[in-house]
């Protein structure tokens, strides 16, 4: 199953929201990529965060470049955050990309561990959405501060630090 759609016309919600078993990411062949609604990123905008048009894809690593299963997750697109120093509402962009390696059982799973990768079970069950969706939480900053206030460095004020 490929799903391409730079525009995401071919690319619909159930599509991203079909839960399969990670290894159907990482298997030959498998990509969805287009525009993601913004009503389907629930997770994403709990809060002051809004989101714009965001891109998504999930893409089955080369098998020939990878010596391990796995695929790429990415999110790209504008999201509005809440300046934590002033209180000021500010787009951030997103462009975010990680590779997660897919692991045949628990067992290697267990023995990737230490590893400085990210990584997955085969069998477990997960969505295109919800491998984006998470892609984008990672890109958001744990304490999003505007431009204005990430130039003044230490002296940005700090009115909004603990509400």
């Amino acid at each position: 199953m490929t799903k391409i759609a730079r525009d995401g016309s071919n690319v619909t919600d159930a599509d991203w929201k079909f839960r399969q078993n990670a290894s159907n990411f990482a298997r030959q062949g498998y990509a969805i990529r287009g525009l993601l609604n913004a009503s389907l990123l629930a997770r994403a905008t709990d809060g002051e965060t809004t989101v714009g048009d965001i891109t998504g894809s999930v893409v089955c690593l080369d098998k020939d470049a990878s010596a391990r299963p796995g695929f790429v997750v990415s999110a790209s697109g504008q999201i509005g955050l809440v300046c934590q120093s002033c209180g000021e509402a500010f787009e951030f962009p997103v462009d975010s990309q990680s590779v997660v390696h897919v692991a045949r059982d628990e067992a290697e799973l267990a023995s990737w561990e230490d590893e400085a990768f990210e990584s997955i079970g085969g069998d477990e069950k997960t969505s295109a959405l919800e491998l984006v969706e998470d892609e984008l939480l990672l890109a958001i900053p744990y304490v999003p501060r505007c431009e204005k206030c990430e130039a003044m460095g230490e002296d940005a004020p700090v009115s909004r630090e603990f509400s």
